[in-house]
């Protein structure tokens, strides 16, 4: 069998790709490892009823009744199970995500969950995801692909709406503090390789490093150091489990040229070195 040195990253072959799905008591049995993919678009699934569990970075979601979930480019996921769902999926290039909509995913999606809709939300998504379909499979004419976009549109914006009311009950999204530890959370997503001190994201970010350090402590009640780790760490993690690279290609893959601190950075972070995690994970 070939050595297996990275994980599958699929790409839509149109901006654009819409279904239906409707599963009646499905298990999925192959092992994670043979499903385990990222994707470059983002994917967005609006659930009318079932339930469907799924792994995304290492995080088990559990998905019950009326719900959306949205996974980002990037992020490593497979479906474990599914029972009596009804869903729509909708997968669309990054590029065609508005820049209104994109941020409030970036921001928000690290929570890791799905988020419920009202019956009157469930409706309003439901017809556009129909709308979609019914483009989909017409004769492209004059407008066709506009048409389809325009939808899309529509349709992501709800999820976004969504998304940004599920969250208006933590700190107001307007506060000083909130605005930061957001830019933060996004130039980190894109940077965690290349810009590992906190120092260097002040700077991007043209505020001190104890104001940074200030804002991301009182938002998320961590600290600036413990994010950049954790997104280090996940992606690391990913690569453990999903390929067969040594340790020192993973840690050189992100960022570190001396591989003996980035062991010793992971094994403090997670409690056990990068080959017991792969190996207990593995298992």
């Amino acid at each position: 069998m070939a050595k297996k040195t990275s994980i599958p990253v699929f790409s839509l072959e149109s901006g654009i790709r819409i279904r239906q799905l409707d599963y009646r008591d499905v298990e999925l049995h192959s092992p994670p490892t043979n499903l385990a993919h990222r994707d470059n678009n983002y994917i967005f699934l609006f659930q009318e009823s079932g339930t469907t569990r799924m792994m995304v970075d290492f995080h088990e979601l559990s998905a019950t009744g009326r719900c959306t979930l949205c996974i980002l480019p990037g992020q490593v996921h497979h479906a474990l199970s599914v029972n009596k769902t009804k869903a729509w999926f909708l997968a669309i290039n990054t590029e065609l995500v508005s820049n209104t909509y994109r941020p409030v995913f970036e921001e928000y999606i690290s929570l890791y969950k799905p988020v419920p809709v009202s019956e009157a939300e469930g409706h309003s998504l439901k017809k556009c995801f129909s709308l979609l379909v019914q483009e989909d499979g017409r004769q492209n004419g004059k407008f066709g692909e506009q048409v389809m976009r325009s939808l899309a549109d529509a349709c992501i914006g709800m999820f976004a709406a969504a998304y940004y009311n599920n969250e208006q009950s933590g700190a107001p999204s307007n506060h000083r503090t909130t605005i930061i530890t957001r830019q933060f959370r996004v130039l980190l997503r894109h940077s965690y390789r290349t810009m590992k001190s906190p120092s260097a994201y002040a700077a991007a970010l043209n505020i001190s490093l104890s104001y940074l350090n200030e804002a991301v402590k009182f938002t998320t009640g961590l600290s600036v150091t413990h994010w950049i780790q954790q997104e280090i760490i996940i992606e690391a993690k990913r690569m453990l489990y999903y390929t067969n690279n040594t340790a020192k290609e993973i840690g050189y893959e992100l960022g570190y040229e001396d591989h003996t601190y980035f062991t010793r950075l992971f094994t403090k972070a997670v409690g056990m070195s990068p080959l017991a995690f792969r190996k207990k994970y593995r298992e």
